[in-house]
C-alpha cells in the first residue's frame, strides 16, 4: 500500500466479480488523487470512477468544495460543452452547471442539441425506417452522431431492429442464383446460401437451358427484378440528397 493507506472492503457489500475487480484497481492507487486523475490513470470514464470511489470509500478530494465560482468565471464558460466537462473544469457539480445554464438561458449543450434533433428525426421517420441498420439511419440523418447513442434512441422510439435478410424476402426466387447474383452484385454461392436459409425452394428456370431462359415469363420476371433494384437505387440517392440538403439548411 501507499503511505499507510489501506482500502478496506465495505461492510455488508456483497462480493461480485465486477466489484472485486474494481476494488483491486482502487487498492493499487495512491491516496488523495482527485477523480480526474483516477479517471486518467485507470483510463475509465469519470462517472464510472466516481461511482466506484464512492462505493469503496476511496479518499479523494472533493473539488466541488474548493471555493465559489465567480460570475466572471461563469462568463468565460464554453456552453457548447457537456455539463459534465464544465463541472470538472470548474470543480462543481453537474447539477450546479445545469442550474446556471438554465438561469442564463444558455440552452442545451451542442451534444444535447444534436441528440434532440436526432430524436425528432427518428420520431418523424419512424414508420419508414423500421428494419434499417443503425448506420444507414445515421447516414440519412446527415449529421455525425455516436452509433451507440443513435441505437439507444432508435430502440426507445420502438423502431424495429435491422434484419440482415429482410432485403431478400421480396426477391423473385423463381429466378436463378446466377441471375440474382448479377442483379444484386454478389456471388451465386452467396445467393444459394440465402435461398437455403429462407427455405424458398429451387429456381423455376434452369440457367443451363437456353429454351427455359428464353420464355416470356422468365424474361418478364428478370426485367421486373432489375427494375426493382434500379428504383431502389434512385430512392436511396434521393434520400441521401435530401439528408444532405437538410444538413446544409440546419
Amino acid at each position: 500500500m501507499h503511505g499507510g493507506f489501506r482500502l478496506t472492503w465495505p461492510n455488508g457489500l456483497k462480493r461480485t466479480p465486477t466489484r472485486v475487480r474494481w476494488f483491486e484497481k482502487f487498492s493499487q492507487l495512491k491516496p488523495g488523487m482527485d477523480l480526474q486523475q483516477v479517471s486518467d490513470t485507470l483510463r475509465e470514464p469519470y462517472a464510472t470512477v466516481y461511482r466506484w470511489a464512492d462505493t469503496f470509500g476511496y479518499p479523494f478530494p472533493d473539488r466541488r468544495r474548493r471555493g465559489r465560482v465567480s460570475s466572471a468565471q461563469w462568463d468565460e464558460v464554453e456552453w457548447g460543452l457537456r455539463d459534465a466537462q464544465i463541472a470538472r473544469d470548474l470543480g462543481v457539480s453537474r447539477e450546479r452547471v445545469r442550474q446556471v445554464r438554465a438561469s442564463r438561458g444558455m440552452g442545451p449543450s451542442a451534444h444535447r442539441s444534436e441528440v434532440l434533433r436526432f430524436e425528432q428525426f427518428v420520431a418523424v421517420n419512424r414508420e419508414r425506417i423500421h428494419g434499417f441498420p443503425v448506420a444507414q439511419i445515421v447516414d440519412e440523418y446527415g449529421t455525425p452522431i455516436s452509433h451507440q447513442i443513435a441505437r439507444r434512441i432508435i430502440r426507445s422510439a420502438g423502431v424495429r431492429p435491422h434484419d440482415p435478410e429482410s432485403r431478400w424476402r421480396g426477391v423473385d426466387w423463381r429466378l436463378t442464383n446466377r441471375d440474382l447474383a448479377a442483379i444484386y452484385g454478389t456471388s451465386a454461392k452467396y445467393i444459394a446460401n440465402v435461398r437455403a436459409r429462407l427455405g424458398v425452394g429451387s429456381a423455376q428456370w434452369d440457367a443451363r437451358s437456353s429454351r427455359n431462359v428464353a420464355e416470356p415469363a422468365y424474361l418478364a420476371a428478370l426485367a421486373v427484378e432489375k427494375d426493382k433494384v434500379k428504383k431502389a437505387g434512385k430512392h436511396s440517392a434521393t434520400r441521401e440528397t435530401g439528408a444532405k440538403l437538410s444538413a446544409v439548411r440546419e
